[in-house]
C-alpha cells in the first residue's frame, strides 16, 4: 500500500519505522527524497540520505551552537524532549 514516504530514499525506511517517519515528516521543515530538516526548541536537525552509504543525522544546537552527528536514538530523544517550533509553511508550485 503506498504511503506518503514512499518517495523517501530506502535509507530512511530501513532506519525508521512508518509511524515514527510519519510523525517525523509531518513536523518537518523541508522534506525531499534524500533530506529532512525539522527544527524544535533546542536543536535544528537534518536527516540525510546523500552522500554515503548510510543515514546521516546532524544536530546543531540551538543554544550553544555545537553541531554534532547523532545515532537514531540519539536523535529519538532529543526530538521527543524538545517541543516543536512554530514555522509558517509556504507551499511553491513547481
Amino acid at each position: 500500500m503506498p504511503n506518503k514516504n514512499s518517495k523517501l530514499h530506502q535509507r530512511f525506511l530501513d532506519t525508521f519505522s512508518i509511524d515514527e517517519l510519519n510523525d517525523i515528516c509531518d513536523n518537518a521543515t523541508v522534506v525531499t527524497q534524500t533530506t529532512i530538516m525539522l527544527s524544535t526548541k533546542d536543536n535544528f536537525f537534518e536527516l540525510s540520505a546523500d552522500g554515503s552509504d548510510k543515514l546521516n543525522i546532524y544536530c546543531n544546537n540551538n543554544h550553544d551552537s555545537t553541531e554534532k552527528q547523532l545515532t537514531k536514538d540519539e536523535f529519538m530523544k532529543l526530538y521527543k524532549e524538545s517541543s516543536l517550533v512554530e514555522m509558517q509553511i509556504i507551499s511553491v508550485d513547481e
